[in-house]
């Protein structure tokens, strides 16, 4: 691609009727592991109805039922998803495939 109308020529295309997007399927979350948590990110998950089991390096979050899970597209470098618990509230995940362990990000309340 060398001139302007043929870069304009690809983005028609790949902005067309004919593009196909993809949504990843919805599905139950139990638990994951994190890094130690902050104070205030403690307070949040359990003011969600989430339960946390502390260890030295490490806490594992418990999800109450009903929480669901819904990896973000395009993949990047790491996983990302949208964690919604029960009473609507959303969570963030990006999980480090190298530590084997996912980083959750909130909003603030």
């Amino acid at each position: 691609m060398s001139n302007i109308s043929d870069k304009n020529e690809l983005i028609s295309q790949l902005t067309g009727p004919d593009l196909i997007y993809v949504t990843a399927p919805t599905r139950p979350l139990s638990q994951l592991k994190t890094p130690l948590l902050t104070e205030e990110a403690k307070e949040v998950m359990l003011k969600h109805g989430c339960t946390l089991e502390e260890n030295p390096n490490e806490c594992m979050v418990f999800f109450p039922e009903g929480t669901t899970r819904t990896e973000l597209f395009p993949r990047m470098m790491t996983e990302r998803y949208h964690i919604t618990l029960p009473d609507s509230y959303k969570l963030h995940e990006v999980y480090d495939k190298y530590r084997e362990m996912s980083i959750l990000l909130y909003s603030r309340e």
